[in-house]
């Protein structure tokens, strides 16, 4: 009659609307016997803000500690109700095994709860120390590899410049040569003692020309060959250093700039 958990005897409204009250308000006052059964509905209509049909009630799960505290205050409106009106012959034991269901439910999430604490715990732990071993050892490391490409990069620049000025030197004295073949040339249609000399003092010249030119070329081929293997050296560190990035990022650690695509201007 009075109970906030029915409408009229023969209507049951379920529990869940308790956890909205109070524990004055799941108590039904002793001169409340008296009132009619139209006052008592008036009065709690107005506690639950309008009559709601208890099949459109939704259960509201429990997911802080105080609810629980709310779980017994209704254990306890409950108990006093039936004092009062007597137990109801169908409803009272499926809600107290309904109401254990929950508290079993909330013990099994809340272990499930720890269990991902702790797991994530370990992830940070696991997180923190490869962050602080790629601060402390591959950082210094990258730097000194970056140092060392700029050095290198500096190098090759100034071997081309050295072979540019190699291959302008060759173009010159190639020519120098010609000019004097032809200058032969034109002399050996009247030779004489003084054109002789001169042409033994321009075979030398031109034998001397050409020690300098196979040791000039000898030169260009022992710099073509050093920058070959530099670069065989650089792609071996640039493959060495892709494997360490790949590594860190098979263990989690996010992806990282790769730095082959660095100084790769300057080798050329």
């Amino acid at each position: 009659m009075g109970s906030p958990y029915y409408r009229d005897m023969d209507e049951p409204i379920s529990p869940a609307g308790g956890h909205h009250r109070s524990r004055s308000a799941t108590r039904a006052p002793t001169h409340s016997l008296e009132y009619p059964r139209e006052q008592l509905r008036t009065r709690y209509q107005s506690l639950d803000r309008g009559l709601v049909d208890p099949h459109d009630r939704e259960f509201i799960p429990i997911r802080e500690p105080r609810d629980r505290s709310r779980d017994r205050s209704l254990e306890r409106g409950l108990y006093l109700e039936e004092e009062l009106y007597g137990r109801p012959p169908r409803q009272a034991m499926p809600e107290r095994g309904y109401l254990g269901d929950l508290q079993v439910q909330n013990g099994e999430l809340q272990r499930e709860l720890g269990n991902l604490k702790k797991e994530l715990e370990l992830t940070n732990q696991k997180l923190g120390s490869s962050m602080h071993s790629i601060k402390t050892f591959w950082s210094p490391e990258l730097k000194k590899e970056r140092a060392l490409r700029k050095e290198e990069s500096a190098k090759y620049s100034l071997i081309n410049d050295q072979l540019k000025l190699l291959n302008s030197e060759n173009q010159k004295q190639a020519m120098l040569v010609r000019q004097l073949e032809e200058e032969l040339r034109l002399r050996m249609r009247a030779p004489n003692i003084e054109m002789q000399q001169q042409m033994e003092a321009l075979y030398a010249e031109n034998e001397h020309l050409q020690r300098e030119i196979s040791i000039l070329r000898d030169t260009i081929k022992e710099l073509e060959l050093r920058i070959e293997t530099q670069k065989q050296t650089l792609q071996a560190r640039d493959e060495s250093i892709k494997k360490l990035l790949e590594m860190l990022q098979s263990k989690g650690m996010g992806t990282y700039p790769t730095i082959g695509g660095e100084g790769g201007g300057g080798r050329g």
